[in-house]
């Protein structure tokens, strides 16, 4: 640990975006129905995140099951409706469903519709994240509790809020010590489970977040490692400087952000368990005017040289928990920002713990 931390500095900020929360009037839309007012209506509100991130603007289609106090996992009241917002901002679904008479409704909905598949939101849904692009991809839910076809107001709708089922990981890199040149080949987040049971929430998602209106995750199984960075030749290795870089997502890495399933994050032997959860960076560190390398070198323990590297590499190790978290939260972003300036093995010039001869008396008696 002494010698890991020696290597860099890692500091973290977790962001806590709502997902898709509730907005004004002007991102509200509705479906056009039956003149009775009946019809079950969609909307959806969002507040605007980054690219990959789904959002109200890039929502394009949910899907949704309802249930009555009728009726239950195998008999609902809409069996996985595909709702698709169309060109004019419309959200619209075929066939058309009515409010029950005397009944209210219960809706589940999420995107993209692969994620629960043949199953259906009352039980468990299993979740694996490589039939579902790797780290790639986000999930959204929804769910609205005890609703009835309001039919005497103008517009009725059911307005779902989604929230975000994965956690966000990005990482940034960088060096601020101008004498020496870290040059980094691989990146990879190691022992990251991909496979779990998700349980949605059994309030509705428009409340304020708590125990009861965010999803559930159980069972996480089945670890794995993230490649990040790949580099494939000297060409596609990365230089760090004093500006904090997140890799893009080239060759056979994933880049520097990830969507991940939420999970403890342990870190008891080091990184040398099966079960510690860390960032693998492989890099060399040079001297910035002579291109001498520094680390690793002929201190370095065995255990920190990459042997199968072709630039002689380097491991370096961070642990994903922190002082302020032990577990990666649903709809919450964690930032790694890990700033490489120095290493224990470097073969720089250091100065220990100096000792000083003591006096040695010498004695001279006259009487």
């Amino acid at each position: 640990m002494k010698r890991i931390y020696k290597a860099g500095v890692i500091t973290l900020f977790t962001l806590l975006p709502l997902g898709m929360s509730c907005t004004s009037d002007e991102d509200v839309y509705g479906i056009p129905g039956e003149d009775s007012g009946g019809e079950i209506r969609f909307a959806t509100g969002a507040d605007l995140t980054k690219a990959k991130d789904i959002t109200a603007t890039n929502l394009t289609t949910f899907d949704v099951y309802a249930y009555t106090s009728l009726t239950d996992s195998l008999n609902p009241y809409m069996d996985n409706v595909v709702v698709t917002k169309s060109s004019n901002n419309l959200w619209t679904y075929s066939p058309v469903k009515y409010w029950p008479a005397n009944e209210t409704l219960d809706f589940y909905a999420f995107s993209p519709a692969d994620w629960v598949g043949d199953n259906n939101p009352l039980r468990p849904v299993p979740y694996d994240a490589y039939p579902m692009s790797g780290g790639m991809r986000d999930i959204v839910y929804a769910v609205c509790m005890d609703l009835k076809g309001e039919t005497e107001l103008p517009n009725p709708q059911v307005i779902l809020n989604f929230r975000h089922a994965l956690s966000k990981v990005t990482l940034k890199f960088s060096s601020t010590n101008t004498d020496i040149k870290v040059v980094v080949t691989n990146v990879s987040l190691v022992n990251v489970k991909t496979k779990g049971n998700f349980s949605f929430p059994p309030s509705s998602t428009s409340a304020v977040l708590s125990a009861e209106t965010v999803g559930k995750w159980s069972d996480q199984n089945t670890p794995y490692m993230y490649p990040l960075l790949m580099s494939q030749s000297a060409s596609e290795r990365v230089t760090l400087d004093s500006t904090p870089t997140v890799f893009d997502a080239e060759g056979m890495g994933f880049g520097g952000t990830l969507y991940v399933m939420p999970q403890p994050l342990a870190w008891q032997n080091n990184g040398t368990g099966t079960e510690d959860a860390y960032i693998a960076v492989m890099c060399s560190i040079y001297d910035a005017k002579s291109d001498t390398k520094l680390w690793p070198n002929e201190n370095t323990p065995k255990d920190e040289i990459v042997e199968s590297s072709t630039f002689g590499d380097g491991i370096m190790k961070f642990p994903l928990l922190s002082t302020k978290f032990s577990e990666w939260q649903p709809g919450c972003h964690y930032i790694y920002n890990l700033v490489i300036n120095t290493n224990d093995e470097m073969g720089g010039i250091q100065f220990g713990t100096p000792s000083v001869d003591s006096f040695i008396d010498v004695v001279a008696n006259y009487e």
